[in-house]
């Protein structure tokens, strides 16, 4: 399970007051499908634990041919691995110095 806290979220997206992403204000579904069905996912360089999640052109408006990245972070619980969000944002590119992990890059035979 992954967890998209409503904190997290009012953090990130802003509220009555600004996030600190608020460009993603109007992008709760987009996370959600990035989340179920992301187009890439790459393993984070800067934790292991974590992986980041894109939904490739996504953007809107002024922001169209942006995608939504989505990192979270997992976390061994007594239940299992948990997932909890640990920023979203909206980007130009795509961060490629993580092995990716989804889809699996297709072998090439030598």
């Amino acid at each position: 399970p992954i967890v998209l806290s409503q904190a997290t979220w009012h953090a990130k997206a802003g509220n009555d007051e600004s996030g600190s992403h608020p460009e993603i204000r109007d992008y709760l579904e987009d996370v959600r499908t990035t989340i179920t069905s992301p187009d890439l996912v790459f393993q984070s360089t800067r934790d292991e634990r974590s992986r980041v999640f894109y939904r490739l052109g996504t953007g809107r408006g002024s922001l169209a041919g942006k995608h939504v990245v989505v990192v979270i972070k997992y976390v061994q619980e007594t239940t299992g691995k948990r997932g909890y969000v640990g920023t979203i944002y909206l980007s130009r590119a795509v961060y490629s110095r993580g092995v990716q992990l989804w889809p699996k890059p297709a072998i090439t035979p030598q």
